[in-house]
């Protein structure tokens, strides 16, 4: 198994979320018809991680090993990975909403939080501190830290109230609304924007000749 993008190549995960945590939850699209599901194994989550920069190409490979040591504790590993991306999209899905997180979910992303807390330390990088993960134990739980301190961060944060949901019919992916007017509606005016500007103009040249 490499997970290795290659230079040139195209990248496979579309990062327009605006944070690390939404680009995850996104990774599963067209809900609740959920036909467009981008993480189908272990593999396609180093991938993303590696996409997004939170892992190193020695991170990958030293992941990678683990995989292969132990398949089994993978395969369970990725299913909790599973559980944790439809947390976070109900978490953020809910507020993108205007309404309160299900104290379910908050708890469950509560105890994966305090988890991860316990690998973050201060390191000494030049002159000065940075945050940064202890790596002493490799741990197949390793691409979920960053995830669920994103999530952590944002939900704590003033952009918060910032969330949307794409406006399209066949789109469920999550953004932080960062336009100056905060009336953004799609994940990415490019795709969904422009496909739901065909169906207007569609359906009002069906409406001119049905008039005709």
């Amino acid at each position: 198994m490499s997970v290795m993008i290659e230079p040139g190549k195209s990248e496979e995960f579309e990062l327009t979320g605006g944070a690390l945590c939404l680009d995850f939850a996104n990774t599963l699209g067209d809900r609740p018809r959920s036909t467009e599901e981008h993480l189908g194994g272990y593999d396609d989550l180093l991938r993303f991680s590696r996409q997004a920069g939170v892992l190193t190409a020695a991170d990958v490979d030293e992941i990678e090993h683990l995989v292969e040591e132990h398949p089994r504790s993978a395969r369970t590993a990725f299913r909790r990975v599973i559980d944790l991306r439809e947390n976070l999209y109900r978490i953020f899905s809910r507020l993108a909403r205007g309404e309160t997180p299900e104290a379910e979910d908050i708890q469950s992303l509560n105890s994966l939080l305090h988890k991860t807390l316990q690998r973050l330390e201060l390191r000494i990088q030049g002159e000065t501190l940075e945050w940064a993960w202890d790596e002493t134990a490799p741990s197949l739980e390793r691409p979920i830290w960053p995830i669920v301190r994103s999530a952590a961060e944002l939900l704590t944060s003033e952009e918060a109230s910032s969330l949307r949901e794409c406006a399209s019919e066949t789109c469920s992916w999550l953004f932080v609304d960062r336009s100056r007017t905060r009336r953004r509606r799609w994940c990415d005016m490019s795709t969904c924007g422009n496909r739901a500007k065909a169906r207007r103009h569609y359906q009002r040249h069906k409406q001119t000749q049905s008039s005709g």
